[in-house]
């Protein structure tokens, strides 16, 4: 059930076996036959295979995610860490577009088929979200950048810098002799609240807030903060909006901690660092002071009806329930695209 739920479908069982018998390059090796991140998953990932763990049964699942962690941070330490054999050169090339996650794995495994390969990266540094998303508490940069040095030294070209339709076209790629083309673009626009007064200053989505932050462009902030959303992004920024200085930090979610999509650890470790949880509230206004900067938040209470396409139930409004919040910042973390 483990491996099945694992996105990746890495060989939990078989790995985990090899780690009990001390094989911890074996063991990383066996994951990488389908993860080729596994110091970085080993520290962000949700875990969704700890749920489906049969141990849940007995008492409480086993330590998944941070066996895989204890596994590449054991391999990385000890001087010759593993490296794949890549297959004879084949020749042929093709192109990546996006240094995140995706285009990250899309090239380890294109190159040990024995092809050439090159990453187009439109940020100063490669791993996308991985980098200018996730806080540096979450995932350490020299940790990300180890994995990356990783598939590099397999014979991956990495040209940063590089945006699709301002520095190159899909066309041109072809031109050059690229026989094909991988798309890891990611999720980088922000979904609106579509509320009065969304135009404030102070007014950020969560993602723009992460980036600023993890570019050093934010380094300090003051005041109250709120976080609309229920999500990691919601919560990740709302711990980092604590590790900048903010006095106070509320999480609005329109739905029930248990419809909440971010992970329950992470939650939980939110919580004890001081953020406050409204649950099953919506904002529906964003108030300005005179130099337009945001003031306060108006929220309805919120109930829960049917449930909807995804699954949950619908939040319904409670007529007549509205309340304000002060805030000096608001963070939009409702949603990417």
């Amino acid at each position: 059930p483990c491996q099945l739920t694992c996105p990746a479908h890495v060989d939990i069982q078989g790995y985990i076996a090899l780690l009990a018998l001390g094989k911890y390059k074996e063991a990383v090796a066996l994951i990488k036959e389908t993860n080729p991140l596994p110091s970085v998953c080993g520290r962000v990932c949700t875990r969704p295979c700890e749920g489906q763990c049969r141990r849940n049964i007995t008492d409480e699942p086993v330590g998944v995610d941070y066996l895989k962690r204890y596994a590449a941070d054991l391999d990385r330490e000890c001087g010759h860490p593993f490296s794949p054999e890549r297959k004879p050169a084949t020749g042929r090339r093709v192109a990546v577009v996006g240094g995140g996650p995706a285009g990250l794995t899309a090239a380890y495994y294109l190159a040990l088929e024995g092809h050439s390969v090159t990453i187009f990266e439109s940020q100063p540094k490669s791993g996308g979200w991985l980098r200018y998303g996730i806080p540096e508490y979450r995932l350490p940069e020299d940790i990300l950048d180890y994995e990356v040095d990783s598939i590099l030294k397999l014979g991956v070209e990495m040209q940063t810098g590089r945006r699709l339709g301002r520095d190159f076209t899909l066309e041109g790629l072809f031109d050059q002799g690229y026989e094909a083309i991988f798309l890891g673009i990611g999720a980088w626009s922000s979904t609106k609240m579509n509320i009065p007064g969304e135009d404030a200053q102070g007014v950020m989505a969560g993602i723009d807030f992460l980036e600023k932050v993890n570019r050093g462009e934010l380094t300090s902030m003051t005041g109250r903060a709120i976080v609309v959303g229920g999500g990691n992004t919601a919560v990740d920024a709302a711990r980092t909006s604590l590790r900048l200085g903010a006095s106070q930090v509320t999480v609005v979610y329109r739905r029930s901690r248990k419809e909440m999509p971010a992970h329950p650890a992470e939650i939980e470790d939110m919580e004890k660092e001081g953020v406050r949880l409204e649950l099953l509230t919506n904002p529906i206004a964003i108030h300005k002071d005179e130099q337009g900067r945001v003031q306060r938040v108006t929220c309805i209470r919120m109930e829960l009806g049917e449930p909807d396409a995804s699954g949950r139930r619908r939040p319904v409004p409670v007529a007549g329930s509205e309340f304000d919040i002060e805030a000096d910042w608001v963070f939009q973390a409702v949603g990417q695209q």
